[in-house]
């Protein structure tokens, strides 16, 4: 009996008590989307209008010295300054700009931009490139990394990145480095790191070390450099069958 009436008396008293709100953790999926608001350029080369073939296309990434918002900036150097000077190229050149004068380019917006382009040009999906200067190297490196089905070369001037994601980029890509062994701005040790994880992983990679040449001196010597650019264009990614 006596066990009976401190099991009603217990009960009573929870009632009394108010509850205390238990912690959680739900499950949910973001509806937002982030507007793509970058600058770009976008080279054609000149029988583009005339004709009804697919083009190869270059992705440029500049330096740090031209982020922001005036696009203006973007062509004075590297690829865009070589066509204002009146160089030809047969493949389209995108050149968007880095909206931070500060941090590492948005990649998910290049990419983004890219797909864009690529849905209303010509271009040849087996034969993207990426090609980026300095902060821009960072962002070549960061890309071929990210989005690894998307380019069939890639070669950074003068960057850097994070070697432990290189085996995710594709195998069936083709990388070419540039670093100048006088460079005080980004060490030379941060291209051969990354280059030597290639090799290890068995990627077709190759690195060029310009003897007497410092940071800014290292862009237009990779640029300038013809055989690059038949290497370049010679790299193409198989076509999957559908």
């Amino acid at each position: 009996m006596i066990r009976l009436f401190l099991t009603i008396v217990l009960a009573v008293v929870a009632l009394a008590v108010p509850m205390t709100a238990m912690a959680e953790q739900k499950s949910a999926t973001a509806d937002l989307t982030i507007k793509n608001d970058l600058n770009y350029l976008l080279y054609t080369p000149d029988d583009y209008a005339s004709s009804d073939k697919s083009y190869p296309l270059v992705v440029w990434l500049h330096g740090g010295d031209q982020g922001g918002s005036d696009i203006e900036k973007v062509k004075s150097s590297g690829l865009p300054k070589l066509i204002e000077d009146g160089k030809k190229f047969p493949f389209l050149v995108l050149s968007p700009q880095n909206p931070s004068e500060e941090l590492l380019y948005p990649i998910e917006k290049v990419e983004n931009l890219l797909r864009n382009i690529v849905a209303k040009h010509r271009v040849d999906p087996s034969r993207i490139y990426v090609v980026g200067y300095s902060r821009g190297g960072f962002g070549a490196w960061a890309m071929a990394e990210q989005f690894p089905e998307s380019f069939a070369a890639v070669v950074p001037i003068a960057g850097g990145g994070n070697r432990h994601y290189l085996n995710r980029t594709n195998e069936k890509a083709a990388f070419w480095v540039f670093h100048g062994a006088n460079d005080d701005v980004i060490p030379l040790s941060d291209s051969v790191v990354l280059y030597e994880r290639l090799r290890t992983l068995k990627r077709n990679a190759r690195l060029s070390v310009l003897e007497d040449v410092d940071h800014t001196g290292i862009e237009a010597a990779a640029l300038n450099d013809q055989a690059m650019w038949d290497w370049l264009l010679e790299q193409k990614l198989p076509v999957e069958a559908k």
